[in-house]
C-alpha cells in the first residue's frame, strides 16, 4: 500500500537546530550549540510518536560541521533521553558531518551515553545522511518512499530551516 507522500513537519527550530517529523521518524539537526531545552524538545517529540503507537519509531540527527560538542549539563539531559526514550525506539542514527574528528567526536559522546544508560538501542553513527537513511531503512513503514523519500525530506527541511517564524 503506497502512503500518501508526506512532507517532514517542522515542530521546532531556533538558529542553532530544527526539529521535524516524518511518518515515524523524528528528525533533529544541529548548527551551533545543543540546549538542554533542544534536548527537551527532542524527548518529547520522540515519546508523542511513541505514544501514537503507530509502529516503529524512529530517530536520524544530523550534527552539522559547525556544531560543538554538548555542554555537561546537556550531556547529562541526553543521557536521561537516551536511558528513558531512546531505549523504546526501533534504531537511532547519528550523522556526523565534517569529517574525522568532527565524526570522532560524535562517535565518543555517543559511546559515553550507551554507557551511561546502557540499553537495546545503541546509537548506530554515519557521516552521512544517505547513509544514516539506509541504516533506517528496514524500521520505516512500507509505502513511505524509503530512505530516498527520507533523504528528500531532510533536504527539505533544511531548505526550510530558518525562513520560518
Amino acid at each position: 500500500m503506497q502512503l500518501p507522500r508526506i512532507s517532514a513537519r517542522i515542530v521546532a527550530q531556533d538558529s542553532d537546530y530544527v526539529v521535524a517529523t516524518w511518518h515515524a521518524t523524528v528528525i533533529s539537526m544541529f548548527r551551533g550549540a545543543a540546549t538542554l531545552q533542544h534536548v527537551l524538545v527532542i524527548s518529547k517529540t520522540c515519546s508523542a510518536l511513541l505514544a501514537d503507537g503507530r509502529g516503529d519509531v524512529t530517530y536520524l540527527s544530523v550534527i552539522e560541521r559547525s556544531s560543538p560538542a554538548p555542554s555537561e549539563t546537556v550531556r547529562a539531559e541526553l543521557a536521561t533521553w537516551s536511558r528513558d526514550v531512546v531505549s523504546k525506539l526501533a534504531v537511532a542514527v547519528m550523522v556526523a558531518e565534517g569529517g574525522g574528528f568532527k565524526n570522532a567526536l560524535v562517535r565518543g559522546v555517543g559511546v559515553a551515553l550507551t554507557l551511561l544508560a546502557p540499553h537495546k538501542v545503541p546509537f548506530k553513527f554515519t557521516s552521512s545522511v544517505e547513509e544514516g537513511a539506509a541504516l533506517l531503512a528496514p524500521f520505516l513503514a512500507e509505502g513511505t518512499g524509503g530512505p530516498a523519500e527520507l533523504v528528500l525530506a531532510i533536504a527539505a527541511v533544511r531548505k526550510l530551516w530558518g525562513t520560518m517564524p
